[in-house]
């Protein structure tokens, strides 16, 4: 058996690069999931090899509380409850305080922090009338740290870490344990914003090599497994961790 076994997963943002990597990942420990995007047919099921039919879609905007709400509505009435849930969805908008737009600031706090402020304000009612469950929030190393031009991205991610620490607080005895995980430099397009502000592609190897211990960027399927963990019973006596993911970024 998988470590997910018959368990019940929503996933935001399950469409995006990570998001999908975890779909699979949750799929291949025996979930059944829910792929919760503005965009969720772009992961393609046939990729999915143990797919079995266990993934089901969901068109969700995480800024709409209504949007939000028909999809735990619908997700309790196909499956009957919600085991997991992965907060993925998120946006990366460049701009320091001077210069990012106040849209951009305000578009980013909506997707990055609200979002996961609305998927567990309708799930943890789910998880607490069933005995318990796991959320996962996505935080990012820039929320530890400052990095230069993206003063929205840090603030949001910030603002994560301390949502999910909170509510691992308050629901910790009704048996919802609430954990972060934060990514370094993820080879994906999410990044491709943050890399021309670096200097564009040919000056993102050098800066790995130079910043990253490891000397390279991670994979999507390496956030993935550290999130399953995290969703699994295997974390059964963690709730409130900040889980970096980073290549020893953070640690120097």
């Amino acid at each position: 058996m998988g470590s997910l076994e018959q368990k019940i997963a929503i996933v935001t943002g399950g469409a995006g690069a990570i998001g999908s990597a975890t779909v699979k990942r949750f799929v291949e420990e025996g979930a059944r999931v829910v792929v919760a995007d503005l965009h969720p047919r772009g992961l393609d099921p046939q990729a999915v090899e143990t797919d079995d039919g266990r993934i089901t879609y969901e068109q969700v905007d995480v800024t709409d509380e209504a949007s939000v709400h028909r999809l735990v509505e619908t997700t309790v009435a196909r499956l009957g409850r919600i085991d997991v849930l992965f907060c993925c969805a998120g946006v990366l908008l460049p701009g320091s305080v001077t210069d990012a737009t106040v849209a951009d600031w305000e578009r980013t706090l909506a997707v990055n922090l609200t979002g996961p402020f609305l998927a567990s304000r309708h799930v943890v009612p789910v998880m607490v009338a069933n005995g318990g469950g796991s959320i996962v929030h996505m935080a990012s190393t820039a929320g530890l740290v400052g990095e230069p031009a993206i003063a929205a991205y840090c603030a949001s991610k910030g603002g994560v870490v301390m949502l999910a620490r909170q509510m691992a607080v308050d629901y910790a005895r009704s048996g919802v344990r609430v954990n972060v995980v934060a990514p370094g430099w993820i080879d994906t397009p999410f990044n491709d914003p943050a890399v021309e502000l670096g200097g564009g592609k040919a000056a993102l190897g050098p800066f790995i090599d130079a910043m990253v211990p490891m000397g390279r960027q991670g994979a999507p399927d390496e956030v993935a497994d550290v999130v399953t963990f995290l969703a699994s019973d295997a974390s059964r006596l963690m709730t409130g961790a900040v889980v970096v993911v980073d290549g020893g970024l953070t640690a120097q």
